[in-house]
């Protein structure tokens, strides 16, 4: 029988929280209760346990590590504005406040959040969680891939794991590198830092088709020279981040990190900088320009019964992008080409849903849907819908993304206009698991035409049962379309705005060094 009290005793914590500036709606607390917010250790155990998130990874690493797993906070919140201070203040106290020593600390955050009032907010929780642990507690981290790494989130922590797929659907392995790295900077720990780290950041917003990571896919080719270089002696970890191009602040964009033990031989700055320099090739193989709705819809009247669904992925208002994911200008064009037997994921308009639920299931009713809150870009839509279904919003995701966790999209209806069915939602989540449409009876293999709101994400559940998958820019402010974007505060020159020099300078930023043997 183990000894509970010679147990490593770990802090856990996991605020995911990835934050689109152009959108004006700011975050509130209660928006995380859409995805998950738990606030206690007993809440986090029981919600999380067994789920495909970073937390049920550190609990099944806590397990097979023989810690005493401390967690603390766990709350997740699909993309949108930026968090309102009040409510940061109270989620990083969690992780702040730990209400006893603790010998490791592991972290789920994003990378790519803004507050009301910081731009590089994990930044700030870092360097207060350091300043208050002191050097000898190795703090390891997990990202997300389109993580905007800031020098001083690298600085604060002893390593850092940004996931290796896009569909996201490795939280749970990434949680296990990176709780396999702790362990083994608890065995090294002496009173002092024992990582070094380099960050090398290429001049560009975006990356590697924005990281995709399917068998032809640039980054897919960008992550085995990776895993290459973590097989070398004493690399803790070697990774890269594309970056969020929807966040205005001086950090977005691709990195490179390494990460290695003091004693490494490996040339960490070298290395840093030849994956920094692939990122930058990837430039080339980096997509910006995407069909709009006329090409849209030739590709769906060209298809057969029986094909399979071409998807539509409605990815310029993308909620998974921080868009407002109420941009009826897809569906227009769908019903404009006398589209049927399709299905249009989702509108988030909460009005829209109020009046389907009064005037209840089988009624036919004249409607305005989306076009909200950017109505000059996205506007509004007037039709006349039959509601068929209603249902309250909370289901459980079969998978493979995220599986095992509810979310809750607030109250939501199925209504029929012409020959498409609109499932509207209160909430703006992008549509990435079957769940949403079987809640209504739909079965989404079955369909001509599914247009999602959506850019990459939807891939792992849908693609197989799709003839096609086309990616339409129809307006939205999660567009490719970035010379478009009124940025005011990105670092410059940078691709794919200014004219750049072949010999680009590729940004190096070394961390820890002192007594490098």
């Amino acid at each position: 029988m183990i000894d509970s009290r010679n147990r490593p005793r770990i802090l856990a914590g996991a605020i995911l929280h990835e934050t689109n500036t152009f959108n004006r709606i700011p975050t509130r607390l209660e928006d995380f209760t859409s995805r998950y917010l738990c606030l206690d250790a007993a809440a986090v155990v029981e919600r999380l346990s067994g789920t495909s998130t970073e937390m049920g990874g550190f609990i099944d690493a806590a397990r097979r590590f023989a810690w005493r797993l401390e967690p603390c906070v766990a709350a997740a919140c699909g993309p949108s504005g930026p968090l309102k201070a009040t409510d940061w203040a109270r989620l990083k106290r969690r992780i702040l406040d730990p209400g006893g020593p603790i010998e490791g600390v592991l972290l789920a955050l994003h990378g790519a959040m803004v507050t009301e009032d910081s731009t590089d907010p994990e930044g700030d929780l870092l360097v207060e969680l350091r300043r208050r642990l002191g050097p000898a507690i190795p703090i390891v981290v997990t990202v997300d891939m389109h993580a905007n790494l800031s020098a001083r989130m690298v600085a604060a922590a002893d390593a850092i794991f940004p996931y290796e797929t896009y569909p996201h659907v490795d939280h749970v392995q990434c949680a296990g590198r990176a709780a396999r790295a702790l362990e083994g900077l608890l065995a090294a720990a002496g009173g002092e830092r024992v990582t070094r780290s380099v960050l090398a950041r290429p001049p560009m917003l975006d990356a590697a088709d924005h990281g995709r990571t399917s068998p032809t896919a640039p980054m897919a080719a960008l992550l085995e020279t990776v895993r290459r270089l973590r097989q070398r002696p004493a690399v803790v970890n070697a990774a890269l981040t594309v970056g969020f191009p929807w966040a205005d602040v001086a950090d977005a964009g691709p990195a490179a990190l390494v990460t290695v033990m003091r004693q490494s031989t490996v040339d960490a700055a070298s290395s840093a900088l030849e994956l920094a320099g692939r990122l930058w090739d990837s430039r080339n193989d980096t997509q910006l320009s995407f069909p709009g709705v006329d090409e849209a819809m030739e590709a769906a009247r060209a298809g057969r019964p029986g094909e399979g669904p071409l998807i539509l992925a409605d990815f310029a208002d993308n909620p998974a992008g921080g868009a407002y994911g109420d941009s009826p200008n897809l569906l227009r064009a769908m019903l404009d080409a006398g589209l049927e037997d399709a299905v249009f994921a989702t509108i988030a308009d909460p009005a829209a849903v109020t009046k389907a639920r009064s005037a209840g299931a089988g009624t036919e009713i004249e409607m305005t849907l989306g076009g909200r809150h950017a109505p000059r870009l996205t506007p509004p839509l007037t039709v006349t819908a039959r509601v068929e279904r209603l249902h309250g919003g909370r289901f459980r995701f079969d998978g493979p993304m995220l599986k095992g966790t509810t979310v809750d999209m607030g109250p939501m209806a199925l209504v029929r206009v012409a020959g498409i069915r609109v499932i509207l939602a209160s909430r703006a989540l992008a549509a990435t698991d079957p769940a949403l449409f079987r809640v209504f009876g739909i079965e989404p293999g079955t369909l001509a035409t599914l247009a999602l709101k959506s850019r990459n994400h939807h891939r792992a559940a849908f693609e197989p049962l799709a003839r096609q998958v086309m990616l339409v820019d129809a307006g939205g402010i999660a567009t490719m379309r970035l010379d478009t974007i009124d940025y005011q505060h990105l670092r410059r020159p940078l691709w794919p705005f200014d004219p750049m020099p072949d010999d680009i300078r590729i940004d190096l930023q070394e961390f820890n060094i002192r007594d490098r043997s």
